[in-house]
């Protein structure tokens, strides 16, 4: 499950340890809170076997991805209120595939709150919403309340 050095790969082992760890695992893809900010309702989902980018992972890891994501996009929205899920994966801090999924925040919209995020905004950040709402998104995938397709 390590790629030599691969923040992501070595991040992935402490969240069996950390709370709340793994929002939801399979055999193939791990969701956990957003690895840079606490943004509430912002999760990573990665896979678990180093790879780096959509072009690298196996015909079982692609099919896992779209209905994972639509899960995923399923439960953020229902647990958030948001009417909007936003995603995107750029791979260049971390070369490992990841793509990063959560709703907008206040008014920031679109680009904008994109810039906020990756510039990692403190004003987008409230790391006790995050915990409470990442809770929240894994109880409500480990009851199988959001669609799988």
């Amino acid at each position: 499950m390590t790629g030599d050095g691969c923040v992501l790969c070595g991040r992935a082992g402490a969240l069996a340890h950390a709370d709340p760890g793994w929002l939801l695992r399979t055999g193939r893809w791990g969701v956990s809170m957003h690895p840079a900010i606490p943004a509430p309702g912002w999760v990573a989902v990665q896979t678990l076997r180093h790879t780096e980018g959509l072009a690298g992972l196996d015909g079982a890891e692609a099919g896992e991805l779209g209905p994972l994501l639509a899960r995923l996009s399923a439960a953020v929205t229902r647990v958030t209120g948001s009417e909007r899920v936003y995603t995107y994966s750029l791979g260049e801090g971390s070369p490992h595939t990841h793509v990063l999924l959560g709703p907008p925040q206040r008014d920031l919209r679109g680009a904008a709150f994109i810039t906020g995020l990756l510039r990692r905004d403190a004003s987008l950040a409230d790391e006790a919403a995050a915990l409470r709402v990442a809770r929240d998104l894994a109880d409500a995938l480990a009851a199988g309340n959001t669609p799988t397709t």
